[in-house]
């Protein structure tokens, strides 16, 4: 599941700004029992639960932070994904002066994809005789001492299955103090699993690639330390970290080859090779915008000259995400900039020649078609009647889904299926909360509504606003 960060940015100026920052954030995920989170904000499900995914960003104020909420459940045919075995790597290794260290790494092997994990820091580490040799919670171990000319001890990684049951993996260490140590270098470089198979586009499989030196310790796990490439990006794409995403086959079965490149201490380098094989049978799908919707809809909003009115645009696809706010992204145009113009964000302001005006919003349906969606809806401008003169809120709800919205302080109780307009001071700052019906889900808001906890926001009543509520 890939999460996406927008970042909201006061410029000083009406309406704020926005972008993406998901590529500059910290993620983080508080339970991941249930679901962990790459720095590029792919999630990936453990096991049946619910957590909270979090993205983190410095400011000139002090940290800023986003989140959202999980939800892993067991699919209908692949199970809930339960630990099965834990493998000590490698099975033995040996020390050979006083405070020399081994590390020793840990790959859990669960029962769903991803079927391999680095666990080294997730398990409990323990030395069978901590007078011959030690080992810290990271599967570091230390040479203590040894009185005759070798000595053994047995370090285990334990942890427990969410099923209850003790899995333990073990591997044997020797310290023999006669002996002389040489000096360490990487001999080769070894990718865990060797083989792995994605059966649906956007499945993850995680990689992990493994050192071995010419002296203790003598395996190292290299994450971070590594190079990344697939011999067809097409058909599978990994990231800095190791993780493989199945992009696309267009026949039964597409298999490629992923490898590691490490640096050596002499300038060299050292490579490893793992298979992948993407079985979808189809190319990937695109996302294709099919059609735009412009709220308020044609005929239902009329302002003074001199006032502004707010438009969202909101895009309909073919997949998933069905509904979006593409307010900021499309272009927008007034039919007759005399009467009213509008600009980047769909903010209209009534201009001196009284009259009604076309607002168009148009965008590219994909990449790849290249063809074009509008959207239209109209705005009336007329001289000033000498109202209350007080900003209006206007919320719709878009979507597939229904639910309900109320404002703080109160003007604004949008039954399910219907807008709604009120009326606030002008500069005061409205919290809108929304709650969908039984059988729909929450969506998010238009990207003028300033989000702190969902499903609330706030808005500013800097003049007449308009505000999309998405329920699916």
């Amino acid at each position: 599941m890939q999460f996406t960060a927008t970042g909201t940015y006061a410029n000083g100026k009406h309406p704020t700004q926005t972008r993406d920052i998901t590529g500059e954030v910290t993620w983080a995920s508080t339970s991941t029992g249930a679901a962990t989170i790459n720095s590029s904000g792919l999630a990936t499900g453990v096991a049946s639960g619910s957590t909270s995914i979090t993205a983190t960003m410095g400011s000139s104020r002090g940290p800023v932070a986003g989140a959202a909420t999980l939800s892993v459940t067991a699919g209908t045919t692949s199970g809930s994904r339960e630990l099965t075995a834990l493998t000590v790597t490698p099975g033995a290794q040996t020390l050979t002066s006083t405070g020399e260290t081994a590390q020793f790494i840990v790959i859990g092997t669960f029962s769903a994809s991803p079927t391999m994990v680095d666990m080294t820091n997730q398990v409990t580490w323990l030395s069978s005789d901590a007078s011959v040799a030690t080992v810290n919670s990271s599967g570091l171990a230390t040479a203590v001492g040894c009185a005759t000319s070798s000595c053994a001890a047995t370090v285990t990684a334990s942890t427990t299955a969410q099923n209850g049951a003790a899995i333990v993996g073990i591997a044997n260490l020797t310290v023999s103090l006669g002996s002389q140590s040489t000096q360490r270098t990487l001999t080769a470089l070894t990718i865990t699993p060797s083989t792995q198979t994605l059966n649906t586009l956007g499945e993850t499989a995680q990689f992990i690639p493994i050192g071995t030196y010419s002296s203790s310790p003598t395996t190292q796990d290299l994450a971070g330390q590594v190079t990344w490439q697939s011999s067809d990006p097409s058909v599978a794409t990994i990231d800095p970290s190791g993780l493989a995403t199945a992009v696309g086959c267009a026949a039964s079965t597409c298999a490629l080859t992923i490898t590691a490149t490490a640096a050596t201490a002499n300038g060299g380098n050292v490579l490893g090779a793992a298979a992948l094989t993407v079985n979808t049978g189809a190319p990937a799908s695109v996302h294709t915008l099919t059609n735009i919707t412009i709220i308020p809809g044609t005929g239902t909003q009329t302002i003074n000259v001199g006032d502004t009115a707010q438009f969202l645009a909101i895009g309909t696809y073919n997949s998933s995400p069905v509904t979006q706010d593409l307010t900021d992204t499309v272009t927008w145009q007034s039919s007759d900039v005399d009467v009213a113009g509008i600009n980047s964000t769909g903010l209209a302001t009534g201009q001196s020649v009284t009259g009604t005006t076309t607002i168009i919003a148009s965008a590219l349906s994909s990449v790849t078609t290249g063809s074009t969606v509008v959207g239209t809806s109209n705005l009336t401008v007329q001289a000033a009647t000498g109202g209350s003169g007080l900003p209006s809120l206007a919320v719709y709800s878009v979507g597939s889904g229904t639910g309900t919205v109320v404002s703080s302080p109160a003007g604004i109780n949008c039954s399910v299926g219907a807008g709604c307009t009120g009326y606030f001071t002008s500069g005061a700052s409205v919290t809108l909360t929304a709650t969908p019906t039984s059988g729909s889900t929450f969506g998010g808001w238009s990207s003028n509504c300033t989000p702190s906890t969902l499903p609330t926001c706030t808005v500013v009543m800097n003049g007449n606003q308009t505000v999309g509520a998405i329920f699916n």
